[in-house]
C-alpha cells in the first residue's frame, strides 16, 4: 500500500496551498481532486468573475474616452469573445496551479476521495478502479458547492452560479436571487452589458455585511444600471411563464409582486459533500451549516485529521481558505501554528468595487465604542481625477478615546488592492497618525486613505473637513 506523510482532499485554494507547504516542510503530500486544479474560486468564482468585469470595465472606458481626445471608431461588444477571454485566463491559471505542484514535488492524483479512518483514503478513479492510501494525516479540503434549488421543478432556465459563467448568449433579462457580493456582482457584470436584471435579496439590504455608506454608492450605481432590487423579500414559487421566460413570486415587505426572467441566477447558496467524503462515518463534528469544525490550528475532533476552507461553511473568503490550507499543513507537519481571524478583508468586484477591514461603524456604535470617523472622497483625489474614478471614498474607523483603528472601508477604484494597506494597518494595530506619517506615492490612489487617516484628526490636506 502505497503511504505518504499528508493527504489532501481538493486542489482549490485551501487545497493546494497546504499541499505546497507539506512539500516546504520537507513532507511527501499526496493531492486528491476529483475536478480541475484551483477549486470554485479560479474556475468557477472570484477569478471569472473579477476577468468579466475587468472586460465590462473596458466596455464602460471606451464608451469614455472622447472624454480624454480618443475616439473609437465602430466600438462594439464581443461576447463569444469576451467568455472566451474569461476562459483563457482560467486556463492560464490552472496550468500555473499544476506547474507549482509538480515543481514542489506533489503528487497529484485524479479521483473521488472517502476517507475510510483517520489514516486510510480510498480513491475512486475515472476508470473505476479504487485504491487506497494510507497518511500520517489527512487534510480535507474539499471546498463547497452550489445548492440544487429547491423549486422551479429543474427548469433549465434555473442556474447556479457556476451554470451563470456559462451563458452562451447575454439574456435579455435575468432574476437573481442573493445579495450578497456574488450576487451584486451578476448584477452588475449583465447590467452593464444591456440584461434587463432583477435583484432579490431576503435581508433588510443587500451586502449585509458591509458598511452602510459604502453599500449606498453601490446601491446608488446599480439604480443608474436600472437594477431592480427588492429587498426583505422572498421567492414562494418559480414557474414558466411567458416568452420562454421564468414567472417569479417575490413577497416584500408584505405585499406580492411578479417579476420575469429568461434566467434565474441562484446566486448564494452553497453546500458541502460531507457525506461523500465519509465523515459522518469516521465520526467528525459538523457545524449547524454541515461544515467541519475545526480548532485554531485547523484540526477536527478526530486526531490527525484537518479541515480548511469553504469545507468548514466559515469565513468564506478565498483568502482565509489560503490560511487556513497552510496552518492545517504546518500541523500536520509538527510545527506549531494557529489560524488568525481577527483581520479579514472582503471586497466585492461592482462598479465601483468596494472592500473593508475590521468593524463598520454601525458596528463600533453597537459594541460601545466612542467612534471618530476620518472620510475622504475619491472626488478629491488627483489619480483618481485622471483615470476617470471619482465615485467612492475611504473611511477610517476608529475609537476616539484611544485612537485604535477599529474598521477601513473604501468603495472606489481598486478598493480590493487598496485594502492590503489597511488590513496590514489593523495586523500592525497602528494608529491613523502613523498611517498619516507615513509617506504615499503621488498621484496614486493610495493617497485617498493617507488622506482619510488624517481626517480622524482633522487634518486632510485636500479636503475640508467639518468638525
Amino acid at each position: 500500500m502505497e503511504k505518504r506523510d499528508v493527504i489532501i482532499i481538493g486542489g482549490g485554494p485551501a487545497g493546494y496551498g497546504a499541499a505546497i507547504r507539506v512539500a516546504q516542510l520537507g513532507g511527501m503530500p499526496m493531492l486528491i481532486e476529483n475536478d480541475s486544479l484551483g477549486g470554485t474560486c479560479l474556475n468557477r468564482g472570484c477569478i471569472p468573475m473579477r476577468a468579466l468585469t475587468q472586460a465590462v470595465e473596458l466596455l464602460e472606458a471606451g464608451k469614455d474616452a472622447k472624454d480624454y481626445g480618443i475616439t473609437y471608431k465602430g466600438l462594439s461588444l464581443d461576447y463569444t469573445r469576451m467568455m472566451s477571454r474569461k476562459d483563457t485566463v482560467v486556463k492560464t491559471l490552472v496550468a500555473g496551479v499544476k506547474l507549482l505542484l509538480a515543481g514542489n514535488g506533489v503528487k497529484v492524483m485524479e479521483g473521488r476521495a472517502r476517507i475510510v479512518s483517520p489514516s486510510l483514503v480510498e480513491i475512486g478513479q475515472k476508470d473505476g478502479a479504487k485504491k487506497t492510501i494510507e497518511a500520517r494525516r489527512i487534510i480535507v479540503a474539499a471546498g463547497s458547492r452550489c445548492r440544487k434549488p429547491s423549486s422551479g421543478n429543474g427548469s433549465p432556465k434555473i442556474l447556479d452560479s457556476s451554470q451563470a459563467f456559462e451563458l452562451a448568449a447575454i439574456p435579455p433579462s435575468l432574476v437573481i436571487i442573493g445579495g450578497g457580493v456574488v450576487g451584486v456582482t451578476f448584477a452588475t457584470i449583465f447590467s452593464k452589458l444591456g440584461s434587463s436584471v432583477s435583484l432579490i435579496e431576503e435581508s433588510p439590504g443587500i451586502l449585509r455585511d458591509m458598511d452602510r455608506e459604502a453599500v449606498a454608492v453601490i446601491e446608488k450605481e446599480l439604480k443608474r444600471a436600472k437594477v431592480r432590487v427588492y429587498t426583505e423579500a422572498r421567492v414562494p414559487t418559480m414557474e414558466e411563464g411567458e416568452n420562454d421566460t421564468l414567472s417569479v413570486t417575490i413577497e416584500a415587505k408584505g405585499q406580492a409582486n411578479t417579476v420575469s426572467g429568461h434566467y434565474v441566477i441562484m446566486a448564494e447558496d452553497r453546500e458541502t459533500d460531507v457525506d461523500a467524503l465519509g465523515l459522518r462515518t469516521i465520526g467528525v463534528a459538523l457545524n449547524a451549516k454541515n461544515g467541519v469544525v475545526t480548532g485554531p490550528t485547523m484540526e477536527t475532533n478526530v486526531p490527525g485529521l484537518f479541515a480548511a476552507g469553504d469545507v468548514t461553511m466559515d469565513h468564506m473568503w478565498t483568502s482565509v481558505a489560503y490560511a487556513e490550507g497552510i496552518t492545517a499543513a504546518n500541523n500536520a507537519m509538527g510545527v506549531n501554528d494557529e489560524i488568525d481571524y481577527s483581520v479579514i478583508p472582503y471586497w466585492v468586484s461592482s462598479i465601483p468595487e468596494a472592500a473593508g477591514v475590521g468593524l463598520t461603524e454601525d458596528e463600533a456604535v453597537a459594541q460601545g465604542y466612542s467612534v471618530r470617523v476620518g472620510r475622504f472622497p475619491f472626488a478629491a483625489n488627483g489619480m483618481a481625477t485622471i483615470i476617470g474614478g471619482r465615485n467612492g471614498f475611504v473611511k477610517v474607523v476608529t475609537d476616539e478615546r484611544y485612537f485604535q483603528i477599529l474598521g477601513i472601508h473604501i468603495v472606489g477604484p481598486r478598493a480590493t488592492d487598496l485594502i492590503a494597506e489597511a488590513a496590514l494597518a489593523l495586523k500592525l494595530e497602528v494608529t491613523p497618525e502613523d498611517i498619516g506619517k507615513t509617506l504615499h506615492a503621488h498621484p496614486s490612489l493610495s493617497e485617498a486613505l493617507w488622506e482619510a487617516a488624517k481626517d480622524v484628526s482633522g487634518e486632510a490636506i485636500h479636503f475640508i473637513t467639518k468638525r
